[in-house]
């Protein structure tokens, strides 16, 4: 009994020392932790999925357990520790992590996510104790133990959306869900894009004569938008600074004054805008969209007009540097038209995957590892053929055939496809990558490929075709990779393509 009462007080220890941590701490440092607790804490997304997985998979066993009409001769436990030592270290991690840049995100938001991490930790923990006490009991008081057990796979699942909420957005699960879904959480419903007679989508906002524009509405909004609200926003307030309303752009952050009414060189956004690009403290920061040099002029020349909320182009006065950058913005009609074309191209790739995805979980079953979705998000499929190669011909590439048209990239090397096989390619209109290196592939098989108007890369390595075969793949007009080494083509028929394909990079080996 001795393993079991170390083990529970162990336990017991951890738990309390979790529970009176925030309490310990008190409130995060104004300034921060130094960089070195910034660079720990960053770990923190990499390692929290590991006790959700390993919870899962006690889930999955001790759901196993009790359907199995056999005795189970081993237990979760060994696997349940795992899943509560590492969601303690994740917790740790994640505290580590809110102390270091305190105000980057909601503090209502951020502090739920830590406290649920907290509560998800010392549930773990409370499960492994009991489950380590189960086992001695020969199963006795398993209900407590899956009674924890469901309770921290709740806590754990409502901990993520907060954890994902932070770093994508309050509405990043429900943004894009179907009315039907959004009835039954109790959310708005969204209004169909097109109106009732559905025709197509919302008419884009009426573009406004110059003179009539408001310059912060009209101007300086949609530049804020695309390049500063990701990070100052409701939600995420990185340097404790709100850019999306007016009010607070002004206020300002824990650097002071954001904007100073006429005074440029006092405006702490200016400030931030002007530092060299490899300044840590240069906004945007590195990895985003910096602002173009005519985006700075019109900000600049706004804050000197005094930053007005409604002043009209007409009522300032506009220099001609300031005239000329005003020509290289996007109206807002404009912009408007481009984000609801990229929703809807969103919606169209939702659409696409979910009108192949019952093909390619049929096709997955036949080809096991070698048929995928490009990502978790994208509508298009690839697929290797490399751990079948001599086992795969053209009755298995027909069988392909209803994802064809999702194709991005497909690998046919050392295949026994032929040029009967290489029609059905035909239909790939979205094929960017094809792979047929060491096949049986001729020229007249070039025929179908010279149709696959989006191919960006050809593989062709050991195949018989000529000089004058892949010179029907001069009507390819976004090809930028050519492999034709150890193939019947020469230097001569290199040159000829080259001349009809400029901006293709033929390959020929050494």
């Amino acid at each position: 009994m001795k393993g079991p009462v170390f083990l529970t007080l162990i336990g017991l220890v951890v738990i309390a020392a979790l529970a009176i941590l925030p309490f310990w701490a008190g409130p995060p440092p104004e300034e921060g932790l130094p960089d070195m607790a910034k660079f720990i804490g960053r770990f923190h997304p990499v390692l929290l999925h590991l006790p959700i997985g390993m919870l899962l998979l006690v889930l999955a066993l001790e759901t196993g357990r009790l359907f199995s009409k056999r005795k189970p001769g081993s237990s979760t436990q060994v696997a349940m520790f795992f899943a509560a030592a590492s969601a303690v270290v994740a917790v740790l991690l994640g505290f580590v992590l809110y102390y270091s840049m305190p105000g980057d995100y909601g503090q209502e938001l951020a502090e739920r996510h830590l406290n649920g991490g907290i509560i998800f930790a010392c549930g773990t923990v409370a499960a492994f104790v009991v489950k380590v006490w189960v086992d001695v009991a020969d199963g006795r008081g398993a209900w407590f133990f899956w009674l924890l057990l469901l309770g921290s796979s709740g806590v754990m699942g409502y901990a993520s959306h907060d954890g994902a909420s932070l770093t994508h957005g309050e509405d990043y699960l429900t943004k894009y869900a179907p009315n039907e879904v959004r009835k039954l959480i109790g959310l708005p419903i969204k209004e169909e894009k097109g109106g009732k007679d559905g025709g197509g989508s919302k008419p884009t906002a009426d573009a406004k004569p110059p003179a009539e524009q408001v310059v912060y509405t009209d101007i300086i909004v949609p530049i804020l938008e695309q390049k500063c609200y990701s990070c100052h926003n409701a939600d995420k307030q990185k340097g404790k600074y709100r850019m999306d309303e007016y009010d607070l752009l002004v206020k300002g952050g824990k650097e002071g004054d954001g904007i100073v009414h006429g005074k440029v060189d006092d405006s702490n956004i200016v400030v931030r805008m002007d530092l060299p690009e490899d300044d840590d403290e240069h906004m945007p920061p590195e990895g985003k969209k910096d602002l173009a040099p005519h985006e700075v002029v019109l900000i600049k020349w706004w804050i000197d007009k005094g930053a007005s909320k409604d002043a009209k182009l007409a009522d300032l006065e506009a220099p001609d540097a300031v005239k000329e950058a005003l020509g290289k913005v996007v109206p807002p009609e404009v912009l408007a038209a481009q984000k609801a074309a990229a929703e809807g191209e969103i919606k169209k790739s939702a659409e696409k995957r979910e009108s192949v995805k019952v093909d390619v979980e049929r096709l997955r079953k036949e080809f096991p590892a070698a048929l995928n979705f490009e990502s978790q998000a994208s509508s298009g499929v690839t697929f290797t053929a490399v751990s079948m190669r001599k086992d795969f011909g053209d009755d298995d590439l027909a069988k392909l055939a209803p994802v064809l048209p999702a194709m991005v990239s497909l690998d046919l090397s050392s295949c026994t496809v032929t040029d009967q096989g290489v029609k059905l390619l035909e239909s790939a209109d979205e094929l960017r990558s094809l792979r047929l290196a060491e096949t049986a592939l001729t020229d007249a098989g070039l025929d179908a490929l010279a149709k696959l108007s989006n191919l960006e890369s050809l593989n062709l390595y050991g195949t018989p075709v000529t000089n004058q075969g892949v010179l029907k793949l001069a009507a390819l007009p976004n090809l930028k990779k050519l492999y034709l080494w150890q193939t019947r083509v020469d230097a001569a028929g290199v040159e000829a393509l080259k001349a009809k394909l400029p901006n293709c990079e033929i390959i020929m080996g050494l």
